[in-house]
């Protein structure tokens, strides 16, 4: 095994992290291209905790012209960027550097997308289900976690959450449809009566990095393993096992999307979101043990 196998917290060194010691006067700066262009580093994570030193002017005219490339092709980024501009603006209106005189009128943001959910009972415990009224979005373990993580998590990532209490429709009767079909694959799962899922899923809001992740992912059959340098691999990133185990490790999809069925390349578990009991305990429903594997 590698260092690099498994899931592991890796973060951009251009941010200084709460209570590491700060750096002296004269530290040589640190260029976010530099650290983007890391196998390990997911560049979209790098420019979003950018985005603060570039509205106070701190970035290189490199750096700022880097972001301009990087946000031509990546849409999330566009976006994220876009939204932190709003933001500045806005505090800019409210907080001019002169007089401050009548507030300004308020903006709003465009509305966001509903995201419905309920909990649905399973052998691992309770899961958190949402979805749109088109896709499943996400499916949270509430082992060790409450509601208000899983509103968190579909608020980052653009939803607005709306709990769905049993036998209440939402807008339009789509969104307790698919509800209802994820719960019935889930315990046609759970039953032993099915191995494949087959429903819509929405990724959106999401760095694209993660969503190449989650899309080869899904497609580990059941009964299988691959691992993460396999993954890696497989979206054309052969060196960035690490970050792909940090990607899988953030899965808004478990289960469905089956990060349960990745491994480290020496046959050893690695780590999973919800906990490496719900991990063995998905892979035994699928009569899959670890020995004899070779990455």
């Amino acid at each position: 095994m590698t260092p690099s196998d498994g899931p592991t917290a890796g973060t951009a060194e251009a941010i200084q992290r709460p209570g590491a010691e700060p750096e002296a006067a004269d530290a040589p700066h640190v260029s976010i291209i530099m650290v983007a262009n890391r196998p390990d580093v997911d560049p979209c994570d790098v420019l979003c905790d950018a985005l603060p030193a570039l509205s106070c002017g701190d970035l290189s005219l490199s750096e700022r012209a880097w972001i301009d490339r990087h946000t031509a092709t990546c849409r999330y980024c566009a976006n994220e960027l876009e939204c932190y501009d709003h933001l500045c603006q806005t505090l800019d209106q409210v907080y001019p550097a002169g007089d401050i005189g009548p507030c300004p009128t308020p903006r709003f943001l465009p509305t966001k997308p509903a995201a419905w959910y309920v909990v649905v009972e399973s052998p691992v415990g309770p899961l958190f289900v949402a979805t749109t009224d088109d896709a499943l979005v996400e499916i949270e373990f509430s082992k060790g976690r409450g509601e208000d993580e899983l509103r968190r998590h579909l608020l980052e990532r653009g939803f607005a959450p709306r709990p769905l209490a049993e036998g209440q429709d939402g807008p339009n009767d789509s969104s307790r449809r698919v509800i209802d079909r994820v719960r019935s694959q889930l315990r046609e799962y759970f039953g032993g009566q099915r191995d494949n899922f087959d429903l819509p899923l929405d990724l959106s809001g999401l760095p694209p990095f993660t969503r190449d992740v989650l899309e080869a992912t899904v497609n580990v059959p059941f009964g299988r393993l691959d691992t993460y340098r396999g993954i890696a691999t497989r979206i054309g990133k052969p060196a960035a096992t690490r970050a792909v185990g940090n990607a899988l490790n953030r899965n808004p999809i478990p289960v469905v999307v089956p990060c349960h069925r990745i491994i480290r390349s020496d046959g050893t578990a690695g780590g999973y979101g919800g906990g490496l009991d719900i991990k063995f305990r998905l892979l035994a429903l699928e009569g899959v043990t670890l020995a004899g594997l070779s990455g």
